[in-house]
């Protein structure tokens, strides 16, 4: 039933987007319509492109986003171990409402124009702050009663943080993953279009400067897809995944 219900939502708004184009309201080359967008895909060389780019943008992010991620859960079950969360907080707090792409400026200044080095220290930068700040928030939502009852059968903290404040965590710590997946790859994009010459953004900035908007829309249209591929691959394992590691272990007792 959901296939279903993408499917004519897709349908829909191609059939729009088609008709718009064919109405000459705007010039085609300003408003190409979805049959000559898609007829890019039959050009060899904008499809070797394309995916060539498409692959240098792809590791850039899960390279910046991985290390961001691991490294946010890690700390913030330091600081949620040691209750220094508390004193974390405060200044998570200030690095998460900073927006990712204000650090670029700074980045070239500090990292330079290394095509992997920059991009993915921006998209570390995007992702570090938001992740460590829901760890530390998702903690606070534990029940304490459970820890304290989980401490006076015998568990160590390091039980503890595994088996009740990791498992919760992650759980409320997933729509802020998601939402993080999209902002790196933003990041990225827009790192790659001020500051690289090579990857999706890069090939954008060069299609838009020749008003090229039928490979703008091809370029975007790509992303976009593989955008809602990972959101898709996200959800599968937060329902398969996560709330299998949490009836495993939320049933299981201390003594």
């Amino acid at each position: 039933m959901k296939l279903k219900k993408i499917l004519v939502s897709f349908i829909f708004f191609i059939a729009v987007w088609e008709a718009i184009g064919r109405s000459n309201a705007y010039p085609a080359y300003l408003f190409p319509p979805f049959s000559r967008v898609a007829s890019s895909f039959m050009d060899p060389e904008y499809l070797y492109s394309v995916l060539d780019n498409l692959w240098l943008t792809l590791v850039r992010a899960t390279f910046g986003f991985v290390i961001g991620t691991i490294t946010g859960i890690l700390l913030g079950l330091f600081f949620v171990g040691l209750r220094l969360s508390d004193y974390v907080q405060p200044i998570a707090t200030i690095f998460f409402v900073i927006p990712s792409v204000a650090w670029i400026p700074l980045l070239i200044l500090w990292v330079g124009l290394d095509s992997f080095k920059l991009p993915i220290t921006a998209v570390f930068m995007c992702s570090f702050p938001p992740i460590l700040y829901g760890m530390i928030n998702a903690s606070r939502t534990i029940d304490q009663d459970q820890v304290e009852v989980a401490f006076t059968l015998g568990a160590s903290p390091w039980e503890v943080l595994r088996r009740i404040v990791l498992p919760v965590s992650l759980l409320k710590l997933f729509p802020i993953i998601k939402t993080e997946i999209i902002m790196v790859w933003k990041t990225t994009i827009v790192v790659e279009m001020v500051a690289l010459s090579s990857g999706l953004g890069h090939l954008l900035l060069m299609y838009s400067l020749v008003i090229d908007v039928r490979h703008v829309l091809s370029t975007i249209m790509v992303f976009s897809l593989v955008m809602i591929a990972i959101i898709e691959l996200v959800d599968s394992l937060e329902k398969k995944v996560v709330t299998n590691w949490l009836g495993e272990h939320g049933g299981k007792g201390f003594a």
